[in-house]
């Protein structure tokens, strides 16, 4: 008899300020079945290091204004806490922010407009390749 083994879920954080955006985006990921799964949730940049360190994520998905705090600047602390992708998910559509993000070693940008497929799709990828991940 064949034995089935299913693949570990793809662990998922989430950073941003505003609860709707996680609610949101958390639900999303959850509705992904247990392909994909929400391992923590932070609003502030000491609570997402916290999270990078304990819960170890595959993915970060993170915000550049995390009320009035630079999320971009939490790049390298979360990328050495963990070593997760990181992508960077934003209103801000300023090409000096994508390049910044990138500089710093994020492995995608979508901006907050695109539809949750995109999100899904871009978090899918950052986890099968090391190219970085560009969504208008």
């Amino acid at each position: 008899m064949p034995c089935l083994t299913l693949a570990r879920p793809i662990e998922v954080l989430l950073i941003d300020d505003q609860r709707a955006i996680l609610a949101g985006v958390t639900a999303l990921i959850e509705s992904e079945g247990p392909g994909m799964h929400v391992a923590g949730r932070a609003m502030t940049g000491q609570q997402a290091l916290a999270l990078a360190s304990s819960a170890q994520p595959d993915v970060i998905v993170l915000d550049v204004d995390l009320g009035g705090e630079d999320g971009l600047t939490l790049i390298p602390g979360l990328l050495s806490a963990c070593g997760a992708a990181i992508i960077v998910f934003t209103c801000l559509i300023d090409p000096a922010a994508r390049h910044r993000a990138a500089h710093l070693g994020a492995a995608g940008f979508i901006q907050k407009t695109a539809s949750g497929t995109e999100l899904i799709a871009a978090i899918r990828r950052s986890t099968n390749s090391a190219d970085v991940i560009e969504t208008d």
